[in-house]
């Protein structure tokens, strides 16, 4: 992102998460923000992974419309935001093979584009 579109990705990620104050319940709202601090603490940590426990009733306010607005409000980060696995430590062996796989090979393509932005990994 260049810093030309910051300013209008910051007014959109603040207009969205209103938006979600306004939309969700109480409970909803409070799990958002703590995934988002969650968020915060993985992006201030370069290449760190930051697991976020949640509590059985946390993981039943975690539906499918959640995650997606999750999803969305993370995309407004741009192309360097965060990525969010979700484990309530129900896979299999082979999707949790997957899992892992899949966050080793975003965390190569983000150590290669640090380093090729000159940034160290």
């Amino acid at each position: 992102m260049n810093e030309h579109g910051f300013p209008e990705s910051t007014e959109q990620f603040a207009l969205c998460l209103s938006e979600l104050q306004s939309s969700l319940d109480p409970e909803s709202y409070e799990l958002l923000l703590r995934i988002l601090k969650g968020t915060n603490d993985a992006l201030v940590h370069r290449n760190a992974d930051v697991d976020i426990d949640l509590s059985p009733r946390e993981q039943e306010l975690f539906t499918p419309e959640f995650g997606q607005q999750l999803h969305q409000l993370l995309n407004l980060l741009g192309p360097f935001g965060a990525h969010t696995f979700v484990d309530f430590g129900t896979l299999t062996d082979t999707e949790s093979a997957r899992s892992e796989a899949e966050r080793e090979h975003l965390r190569s393509e983000v150590e290669g584009i640090a380093k090729a932005s000159g940034l160290e990994p």
